[in-house]
């Protein structure tokens, strides 16, 4: 068990992206023909950035947090490259991006030179979403800063994938959802200080549920598909 003050409207997005990737996911390994799925999918990623916004300030311990989200990107890369049937390092998993996404995120708030590694790496290394995924966090870090700069900088970036009609322009449709939390419109219990025993299942579930997920995606292609 540990501490935390409730958040039940963070619960109810981090639901909202567990759902919509597993769905994108779904497309990806099982139906790559259904592009509807893949367009569900686009609402997640989004809203694991603005996820790591949060618990980048609830964390007691960032280089914990940073390590927790390594640990975990090695974990998942089989599961990863089997299910998406990619080469072991055609592309890294979801959690490496948001692991250099925290870095930079961190040097960026400290105004260290630091902050340009991840930028750098998501050139060179083949991340999920690569400096997109970067950007978008640095987005969501202005949006929870300023809401209005933080929406206009989400709509600017996405806006670039509708010059060659890619479908990753639909991940503005997160947007409405993440400023319903920041503005405390999702929460559906009353505010308070005071700091609840949460079960650590509930904590590790996401990490725990990435790699296995994919897995199990892996198997299904595998036997029935």
């Amino acid at each position: 068990m540990y501490l935390q003050g409730f958040d039940s409207g963070r619960e109810l997005l981090k639901w909202i992206a567990i759902i919509t990737m597993t769905v994108d996911h779904i497309g990806v390994v099982l139906y790559p023909e259904f592009n509807v799925l893949r367009f569900i999918g686009r609402l997640s990623f989004p809203l694991f950035a603005y996820l790591l916004i949060l618990g980048m300030e609830s964390t007691r311990n960032i280089r914990y947090y940073f390590t927790r989200l390594f640990i975990f990107a090695l974990i998942s890369q089989v599961p990863f490259f089997l299910a998406i049937d990619y080469g072991p390092f055609e592309s890294l998993n979801i959690f490496f991006t948001l692991s250099f996404g925290l870095l930079f995120i961190y040097f960026f708030k400290k105004g260290s030179a630091f902050a340009f590694v991840p930028v750098v790496a998501s050139f060179v290394l083949p991340f999920d979403y690569g400096i997109y995924g970067i950007a978008m966090m640095g987005c969501m870090y202005i949006l929870k800063e300023n809401t209005k700069f933080g929406v206009a900088s989400l709509v600017l970036l996405n806006t670039l994938f509708l010059v060659p009609l890619n479908s990753q322009f639909l991940s503005i449709a997160a947007i409405p959802f993440i400023v319903l939390h920041k503005n405390g419109s999702l929460n559906i219990t009353r505010e308070s200080s005071e700091r609840f025993a949460i079960p650590l299942w509930r904590k590790y579930f996401f990490y725990v549920y990435y790699p296995l997920h994919l897995a199990l995606l892996y198997i299904i292609k595998l036997y029935f598909f």
